[in-house]
């Protein structure tokens, strides 16, 4: 049977994707597949245990002998787990989309709260009573901008990175 094949390889290669594997222990794999949302059961950490042995037999994870103490063995990845990423470590274009509609919803955010702080503006001379009051709501407001914009700068920066 085909290494991707196997149960539990697509979450297994997602932590792959995201870590450099360097004197990791059975447990350390498992809590980042659970990240996932992998349902936390026996089965899927034994399915995790079987795939983990398939890789150090075919060569894509070494065990640390000397790092191995206690029972508890400890693996590091090979040059090999560099290939296997590469077949299987491609962004998916949906994350992209997923990204793209993520800042256009921030945009639409921005250009709310840039209409509210106009409104709010235009109250102050309504309710000259609670003009400190408005005022302290249209910095709040003007905070949250710059906090978005930040959140679409980031976004921008992941986008180019894994394009």
């Amino acid at each position: 049977m085909e290494i991707q094949n196997l149960p539990m390889f697509k979450e297994l290669s997602r932590v792959f994707c995201s870590y450099n594997i360097e004197s990791w222990q059975t447990v350390d794999f498992w809590d980042k597949v659970k990240l996932l949302k992998v349902v936390d059961s026996n089965v899927n950490y034994q399915s995790v245990y079987r795939l983990i042995l398939r890789l150090v037999k075919d060569s894509y994870l070494t065990v640390d002998v000397e790092k191995s103490r206690y029972g508890q063995t400890t693996y590091t990845e090979t040059e090999n787990l560099h290939d296997l990423r590469s077949q299987f470590c491609i962004e998916p274009t949906s994350t992209i989309q997923d990204l793209n509609l993520k800042k256009e919803e921030l945009e639409c955010e921005i250009t709310a709260l840039k209409e509210e702080i106009e409104a709010l503006h235009d109250l102050k001379g309504q309710f000259s009573d609670i003009q400190f009051k408005i005022e302290q709501l249209r910095q709040i407001k003007i905070k949250e901008i710059n906090n978005l914009k930040i959140k679409i700068k980031a976004i921008n920066s992941l986008i180019n990175y894994c394009s």
